[in-house]
């Protein structure tokens, strides 16, 4: 049982995440730089909505994409190979999640210590940010992993 041209329900999910919430991540970075980027954003409830909008649309896309691959007849369209890729990608996913929040913490004190504080937006940006970056990095984490394991489900 496999998917868009041969491809395994889990890679096929893979790379609509990867594509999803790239746009959704697209979204977002132009709502939080446009129009006076971290600085004005906690006060511009305009940009504020567009970030969540972007949001939104990422986890919108995302259940589509679970609806639309979904099982046919309540088959299971995974294995154990599946479930081994899907551990390894949560693995890649939780470390480079933390690096950046860590990379991003570091390098937002080094540049306003001076100022004395960091510009709230910042915080969004982080929040938001990091529910992008680990389904995307979830996603292409996936996609290298099934690539590694012998892309199980190509037709």
């Amino acid at each position: 049982m496999t998917g868009v041209r041969g491809m395994s329900q889990t890679r096929v999910r893979a790379w609509l995440a990867v594509v999803i919430w790239a746009l959704a991540g697209a979204g977002f970075t132009a709502a939080f730089f446009a129009w006076g980027g971290p600085s004005g954003y906690a006060d511009d409830r305009t940009r504020i909505v567009a970030g969540v909008v972007a949001i939104a649309f990422g986890y919108a896309g995302q259940l589509l994409a679970m609806w639309v691959t979904r099982a046919r007849g309540g088959a299971v369209l995974s294995d154990e190979r599946d479930a081994q890729v899907v551990a390894k990608a949560s693995q890649a996913t939780l470390i480079v999640v933390l690096v950046v929040v860590y990379g991003l913490c570091v390098g937002l004190w080094e540049g306003y210590r001076k100022a004395g504080s960091v510009p709230v937006g910042w915080v969004y940006f982080l929040a938001y940010g990091m529910v992008i970056l680990a389904f995307l990095v979830h996603g292409a984490a996936t996609l290298v992993a099934d690539g590694r394991l012998g892309g199980h489900g190509r037709g």
